[in-house]
């Protein structure tokens, strides 16, 4: 059962999809700012409760830079630069709900959950395999390069010139971005990646967290929709 790991209340990956797409309505159809608060201390709730509680926070307090920014209105006399922050902080903000469900997405499933999950909803393998590498990827390649800056700081060399950047930090990542690609493909060719039959040890079930998790998201959501008409 995937919904309670290690104590965790966690629900388990299709539930999580099925928020992002709920929250995904909300980037075109907009819901009354006060249910905006609440969604998002539902999610908060979500991150705390999975041991998340520095991005918890995070949530919270740039949603509310965000939440008190000045209306249009008030920044037509504002210098043209600072209509562009502003203006660009406005579209974070259509997008910050989403945004927040993938991150909890990603942050707090593993793999073979999410390949579990997607076989449960019919995803074809040529759709759920590429999601599979890209949340193997991206995991691996930001390990590389935090050991590659730690690597420059052990020998004294700094890293905030765009020039010694490039040099010691970015084409290395280069090389190894391949690597990691080719260690993945080896990894998946030894598991029989292309023989068609059941390869999944994770099962995943419905449980209170996701019928919570789900509904109190579904319910924010038309809630600020009718309210906000």
């Amino acid at each position: 059962m995937y919904t309670y790991i290690d104590g965790k209340i966690n629900p388990n990956p299709i539930t999580k999809f099925i928020v992002v797409g709920i929250l995904g309505f909300t980037v075109l159809h907009p819901i009354d700012p006060h249910f905006e608060w609440m969604t998002i201390i539902v999610l908060s709730v979500f991150f705390y409760l999975n041991g998340l509680k520095k991005d918890a926070v995070i949530n919270i307090v740039f949603f509310s830079v965000l939440f008190f920014m000045p209306s249009f209105m008030k920044i037509e006399k504002f210098p043209i630069v600072l209509k562009m922050i502003i203006s660009l902080l406005f579209v974070l903000r259509m997008f910050y709900m989403p945004f927040i469900a993938g991150k909890f997405l990603i942050k707090t499933s593993d793999v073979g959950s999410i390949l579990a999950s997607l076989d449960k909803l019919k995803v074809p393998s040529c759709v759920s395999i590429p999601i599979a590498i890209i949340f193997r990827y991206f995991p691996s390649f930001r390990e590389e390069r935090r050991n590659i800056k730690w690597a420059m700081k052990v020998r004294g060399i700094q890293t905030k010139n765009p020039v010694r950047y490039l040099e010691y930090v970015f084409v290395p990542l280069l090389v190894i971005s391949s690597n990691i690609a080719d260690d993945i493909s080896r990894a998946a060719e030894t598991r029989c990646i292309s023989n068609p039959t059941k390869k999944r040890y994770t099962e995943v079930y419905i449980n209170v967290a996701d019928i919570v998790y789900a509904v109190t998201i579904l319910i924010l959501v038309i809630g600020g929709r009718m309210w906000l008409k």
